[in-house]
């Protein structure tokens, strides 16, 4: 339960960067986020979840349970290129600049990124990651039980 702390403190850091546009999937994008994480990675909620489902898996247990985490990333890649290219129809140049200089996932970063306040405060995300949270005590709660059962 402990590894998945640094993958729920990248979400609320993301959820902070990027404000509650990342609540949203209608037609229009939110703002470019290039604050926190989005400094690192073009992509650092969808990076966290994989690192939670990695956690969920080993405190399974059951090693069956690796494949979560192995299939989020193709599936993410989808749901990324279709994000992609709704950012760069709204955004246009600026996006495809972020593109070049912000890796899809996780790497160095190439060449300054423009820095920028975030879009929420730490309580808003919070609240937009109570449902994360609670889903995580859910999981542990039950892995725990599991082992006294």
């Amino acid at each position: 339960m402990a590894l998945s702390l640094p993958a729920e403190t990248l979400r609320l850091w993301a959820a902070r960067s990027i404000g509650p546009a990342s609540r949203t999937r209608g037609t229009t994008p939110g703002p470019l986020a290039r604050a926190g994480p989005y400094r690192l990675s073009r992509n650092p909620l969808y990076l966290a979840n994989v690192g939670l489902y990695g956690c969920f898996a080993l405190a399974s247990g059951w090693w069956p349970a690796a494949v979560f985490p192995v299939l989020a990333i193709p599936y993410y890649q989808f749901i990324i290129r279709w994000e992609e290219s709704r950012m760069v129809a709204t955004h246009g140049a600026d996006y495809l600049d972020l593109q070049v200089r912000v890796p899809r996932w996780l790497g160095r970063a190439r060449g300054p990124s423009v820095a920028t306040p975030p879009h929420a405060s730490w309580s808003a995300a919070l609240r937009a990651e109570r449902g994360t949270l609670a889903a995580m005590l859910v999981v542990f709660g039950a892995l725990t039980a599991r082992l006294f059962a």
